[in-house]
């Protein structure tokens, strides 16, 4: 009877043990000890390409690693990205990940109120990286006060000019501190010879079908135009209705007419307007001066003794430098309940996020591997490894538009470009224009925007191409008046008053 009694206390024992080990092993769980006994979660992503084709699997691979996941892309081209959204989401053919950098327009806003997207501004506070996203941002993104994307966190500006200091030292030019300076560098890359091949077969500057991105916008903002909408005897209206705008188009006809600016600009795209930079037809480019570290490793490819310049401050006809200045995001990131149908799946999907914040994962997304791309080679400081820019290109450029909150990163040591970059970035937000209606909302936009829009950009296009002149701009004009743009600036008027 004592042997039997002693098998079921062992048998009882060892069953207490288990329980009790299982009972450790969920508690360890719920303290996210044994994160990585889950299972990898699978994230598909609508992410932009802003470079001429998708990454490669070398980064990719490490952040899945490093972070617990299968990320699945589906990489949509920057020309064409508006469109291909808006069908997805008029299709419901949506990811789990959604990369919207429109946020004002209708199929977005439409989608958000309509319930298409979780909510997320209530889960931030349980991140350490998320839960210190910029409030000023986080309103300006957010839908009827609430925040259904994680904005994607960019410099206030980042435009100014970049452009080859050779082609100056040669022909003998200092640097440009007005519009006419640049002018007069225009005509002299177009009629001095400046790569001494004895042929004229250079310009000034190329351009492409953009508006904002392209050339357009920050000339004028060196003449001196608001940023999309400015005050005018206290009343808001749009920067088309402003003299800078008008001078700004018959700077951009000079140009076309004189041939200093490629003569198809209005309909090439952003590879081709690089193309012409990069293949040494033109020596200057007006736009991201991000774009410096990419367009430098292209140029050397075809001129190893080239060399790159930077410039932000050009002096408008008041003598003071202005700038235009975006929202300090590039659109947000949604998460569409279709696609993720739990809670539990979004806290996961929200803690991948937060982990792009971290410095580790940053530096994948914006360096590469270190030991393949780049080393360090001090306290915080960082080199590109000699010979890795094929690489850099093929494996790490696209990744740049998965960026959401930018922690402090390493320093370039051996790229002076990239260090002037960082530093004329911040010093553009001593200068900045500011859209006053970046956080107001005007229901009539919503409603027809891309249509308003059109309009004005037809016009703008027409008029610096020689279609029309001053008079037909003014009647293209009151076309966008009659066909709602009283409208918009009544709402953004009554928005703007009831903010101020």
């Amino acid at each position: 009877m004592r042997s039997i009694g002693m098998i079921r206390l062992f048998v009882l024992t060892g069953i207490f043990m288990m329980l009790l080990s299982a009972c450790f092993y969920n508690n360890t769980a719920d303290n996210g000890k044994t994160k990585q006994k889950e299972d990898p979660l699978e994230i598909t992503w609508t992410a932009i390409l802003y470079a001429p084709a998708p990454p490669s699997d070398v980064v990719i691979s490490k952040i899945e690693e490093a972070t617990n996941t299968e990320l699945s892309f589906t990489w949509v081209p920057d020309a064409v990205s508006e469109d291909k959204i808006t069908i997805a989401l008029a299709s419901h053919t949506l990811t789990k990940v959604v990369t919207i950098q429109d946020i004002k327009s209708t199929a977005y806003l439409n989608a958000a109120r309509g319930g298409v997207f979780w909510e997320i501004g209530p889960y931030l506070k349980d991140f350490p990286n998320l839960s210190k996203m910029n409030p000023s941002i986080l309103q300006d993104t957010a839908i009827d006060g609430k925040n259904y994307g994680i904005y994607r966190e960019r410099d206030l500006s980042r435009q100014g000019i970049i452009i080859r200091k050779d082609w100056l030292e040669k022909l003998g030019l200092p640097e440009p501190e007005t519009l006419n300076d640049l002018y007069d560098i225009f005509v002299a890359f177009k009629e001095r010879d400046p790569d001494g091949n004895l042929i004229h077969d250079t310009f000034g500057i190329p351009d492409r079908n953009d508006l904002v991105f392209g050339i357009f916008k920050t000339l004028a903002s060196y003449e001196g135009a608001p940023n999309s909408w400015g005050l005018k005897d206290g009343k808001l209206v749009p920067d088309f209705m402003f003299k800078e705008y008008m001078d700004t188009m018959k700077f951009m006809k000079k140009l076309y007419v004189e041939k200093l600016i490629n003569p198809d600009f209005a309909v090439t795209s952003k590879q081709q307007q690089w193309d012409y930079f990069t293949n040494e037809h033109a020596g200057v480019y007006i736009g991201n001066m991000d774009d410096s570290k990419n367009l430098n490793s292209a140029l050397l490819k075809v001129n190893p003794d080239a060399q790159l310049d930077l410039i932000n401050r050009i002096n408008g006809p008041d003598g003071k430098p202005h700038i235009w200045s975006q929202a300090g995001h590039n659109g947000v990131y949604v998460f569409p309940k279709s696609q993720v149908k739990t809670e539990e799946e979004l806290k996961r999907i929200l803690a991948f996020f937060d982990r792009l914040g971290d410095p580790d994962i940053y530096r994948l997304t914006q360096l590469g591997i270190e030991g393949i791309h780049y080393k360090v080679i001090g306290e915080r400081v960082y080199e590109n490894i000699s010979g890795a820019a094929a690489a850099i290109e093929k494996d790490v450029r696209p990744l740049s538009s998965i960026q959401v909150t930018v922690p402090e990163l390493l320093k370039p040591d051996n790229d002076p470009i990239r260090k002037k970059n960082i530093l004329f970035n911040a010093d553009n937000v001593n200068f900045i224009v500011a859209n006053p209606v970046d956080a107001l909302e005007s229901v009539t936009f919503n409603e027809k925007g891309n249509e308003l829009n059109q309009i004005i950009e037809d016009a703008t296009y027409d008029f610096i191409l020689g279609s029309i002149d001053e008079a037909g701009f003014q009647k293209a004009i009151a076309v966008w008046s009659e066909q709602g743009g009283d409208q918009v600036i009544d709402e953004y008027n009554d928005a703007y008053h009831a903010a101020h």
